[in-house]
């Protein structure tokens, strides 16, 4: 049996079709020593599965995404070609940048970011954003959930259009 591999640096976690020919891979950039950078997303193209190809990549720094270790964290919207990622970041001290979801569109040689999703904190929360657990498109919204709540966005451009925040815990 024939061994098929393509070097990268870093890793695919998670792999999902767009196309007959194409994966879209979610892990982690890293360096040739192997320390992770942050959220890797790989367009591969298998069309020739013995000759894989990777056709785009982009590395969101410093950052982490629950789609690594949970594929019902991803959401990919073949009408839109979108890619929904929730992703974690921090800086070295170790406060946060960024805690939402990360829309990208995918196709071509390029991968690029189509918008960005935050929530607003919990009434009583630590003061940290809350992460986006899951997406979900209905109509021509695209819906995000985390423990705060519920919003939605517009899906051309993931403008927000409302936040429904979930009762504060008694």
């Amino acid at each position: 049996m024939t061994r098929i591999e393509l070097k990268i640096r870093g890793y695919s976690a998670y792999l999902h079709p767009i196309s007959d020919d194409l994966l879209l891979g979610v892990g982690q950039d890293a360096t040739e020593r192997g320390v992770t950078l942050g959220v890797q997303l790989s367009l591969f193209d298998v069309s020739d599965p013995a000759k894989p190809v990777r056709r785009a990549h982009m590395t969101v720094a410093d950052t982490d995404s629950e789609t690594e270790f949970d594929h019902h964290a991803f959401l990919f919207w073949k009408p839109a070609n979108l890619a929904v990622i929730p992703l974690w970041g921090y800086d070295p001290r170790g406060s946060p940048e960024f805690d939402g979801a990360i829309g990208f569109r995918v196709g071509g040689r390029t991968l690029p970011e189509a918008g960005r999703i935050t929530h607003p904190s919990a009434a009583g929360a630590d003061g940290y954003p809350p992460s986006i657990a899951r997406s979900l498109v209905i109509g021509e919204r695209l819906y995000t959930l985390s423990y705060a709540g519920l919003g939605a966005n517009r899906l051309d451009t993931l403008g927000p259009l409302s936040f429904t925040a979930f009762p504060a815990p008694s």
